[in-house]
């Protein structure tokens, strides 16, 4: 969990940069949360349309909780999905 979460992390910075829609990232192993430019909700809804379970924490944050078998494949078709719905 230690090594997936930390090349997760990595991902989630890099999508950021290259999206203007994300303000941060911050977490640690499998637990993180992205902060939105816009309303949270909407890129929860976007996600779970497109088969991605995601949650938000508070009205700006995208809260990621994969589970902690999840291999790195898995993860990055998660993301693939969740950078669509920025």
């Amino acid at each position: 969990v230690e090594q997936t979460g930390s090349w997760f992390g990595k991902r989630l910075a890099e999508m950021a940069r290259r999206n203007d829609r994300i303000r941060t990232v911050r977490g640690i192993g499998f637990m993180w949360g992205v902060d939105v430019a816009g309303v949270a909700s909407q890129v929860v809804h976007r996600a779970f349309d497109a088969g991605l379970l995601v949650c938000s924490a508070g009205d700006y944050t995208v809260r990621l909780l994969p589970p902690l078998v999840a291999t790195r494949d898995e993860l990055s078709a998660g993301l693939a999905i969740l950078e669509d719905a920025f």
